[in-house]
């Protein structure tokens, strides 16, 4: 899983290195997918093949002419960079990405649990800033809080059935 925020630097060839956490999340594995996050933020989202394999799943959920499939289908399988690792860590973010997530210089990685994404800072802080705000509401916090007690029941339950 993808955890905290961690700064870091696009150097001269558009490489980054990804933060050695965020490598541990993926287990290994050298291969990671970057997209456009499609949720309007305009950073970029990634992950590694579980995730991807976790999208496809879902989506094969979706009938075939589903708009929702489609959409999420062109934003991120269609709409991703299959990227390798390098030895040090680092990734080649494609040049077009970086146009669109405003990327150059100083970049924050922020992870997303499943995924993580990679943010210019002043675009990060006014997300942040959002996010507070929406994190405030009475709304918002019923809404977490009946998925926490969720949670913590089926935990509770497992738990249960494990000592019998």
């Amino acid at each position: 899983m993808f955890f905290s925020t961690y700064e870091g630097a696009i150097d001269a060839k558009g490489r980054v290195s990804i933060p050695a956490p965020f490598r541990a999340a993926l287990g290994g594995n050298t291969r990671v997918f970057i997209w456009v996050a499609p949720d309007g933020s305009g950073a970029l989202e990634g992950g590694g093949e579980a995730l991807m394999a976790l999208y496809a799943e879902t989506l094969a959920e979706l009938p075939l002419q589903s708009p929702v499939r489609e959409a999420f289908v062109t934003a991120v399988i269609a709409g991703s960079a299959d990227l390798k690792i390098d030895e040090t860590g680092r990734i080649k973010l494609p040049d077009d990405f970086c146009e669109v997530a405003g990327l150059s210089g100083r970049i924050r990685f922020t992870g997303a649990i499943e995924s993580f994404k990679i943010w210019d800072p002043a675009r990060f802080e006014a997300h942040r800033t959002r996010q507070a705000g929406i994190a405030q509401r009475a709304d918002t916090l019923e809404a977490f809080h009946a998925a926490y007690n969720q949670v913590r029941k089926r935990r509770a339950a497992a738990q249960r059935g494990e000592a019998e």
